[in-house]
C-alpha cells in the first residue's frame, strides 16, 4: 500500500534498511494507536465480534501471542497472526499454530528488520490470506507499525496493551499517519 501525499513519508515502503527505534519513538509506541478496549478477554471479544460484523474488514491481523490465542479461542476469524513465542518478554507456549501455514522471520527487539517487513508486506498482499502465522524470532511488537502500513484499507489490526486491554486499529489514512509519524523517528542502519 503506497502512502498518500498527505502522509509525506521520508522513507520508502517497505523499508530496505534496518530501523532502530530510539526512546522517543518507544514512548509513542507505548500509547494505543487505535481504540483501546479496556477489560478482560470475554468483554473485549464481544466488542471485537461486533466490530467485525459492523466493519466487515478486508483482513484481521492479530499481533502478539496472548492476543492471538484470545482471538482464536474466541472464534474470531483471523487472517494473519504475528507471534514470537513470548508474552511480556517471557517465553511461553501459549499460541500453537497446528494446522496453519507458518512463515518465519527475524526481527530484533526495538527494530524493524527489512526481511521481516518484506515478508509481512508480501503476506498482506495475498488475495485469500487466512489462518497464516508469521512467527518472529526476536520481537514482534513493532511489526504492528508495518502491518498498519502494509494492510489494505478497512483491515483491523488487534494487539494487546499490557495491563489495560486490547487495541483495535482500523486501517485508513489516519492510522497510516500515526505509523508514519512513529516511523519517522527511527534511525536507519
Amino acid at each position: 500500500m503506497e502512502p498518500t501525499r498527505s502522509e509525506s513519508p521520508k522513507r520508502e515502503w517497505p523499508i530496505k534498511g534496518k530501523l532502530i527505534f530510539p526512546e522517543k519513538a518507544r514512548e509513542l509506541l507505548r500509547k494505543p494507536a487505535g481504540r483501546l478496549l479496556r477489560g478482560g478477554p470475554e468483554k473485549n471479544l464481544e466488542e471485537i465480534k461486533r466490530l467485525i460484523i459492523e466493519e466487515r474488514p478486508a483482513l484481521v491481523i492479530a499481533v502478539g501471542d496472548y492476543t492471538s490465542e484470545m482471538l482464536r479461542r474466541g472464534g474470531i476469524p483471523v487472517s494473519l497472526y504475528i507471534v514470537d513465542g513470548r508474552v511480556e518478554r517471557r517465553y511461553v507456549e501459549l499460541f500453537k499454530p497446528e494446522g496453519m501455514k507458518v512463515i518465519r522471520a527475524v526481527n530484533e527487539p526495538g527494530t524493524l528488520n527489512p526481511e521481516a517487513v518484506a515478508k509481512l508486506h508480501e503476506l498482506l498482499q495475498e488475495k485469500d490470506l487466512k489462518n497464516t502465522v508469521l512467527f518472529i524470532e526476536g520481537e514482534e511488537d513493532i511489526l504492528t507499525l508495518a502491518a498498519m502500513l502494509s494492510a489494505p484499507d478497512r483491515s483491523l489490526v488487534i494487539y494487546g496493551q499490557p495491563g489495560e486491554g486490547s487495541v483495535i486499529v482500523i486501517i485508513d489514512s489516519v492510522a497510516r499517519k500515526i505509523a508514519w509519524k512513529i516511523l519517522s523517528l527511527a534511525v536507519e542502519t
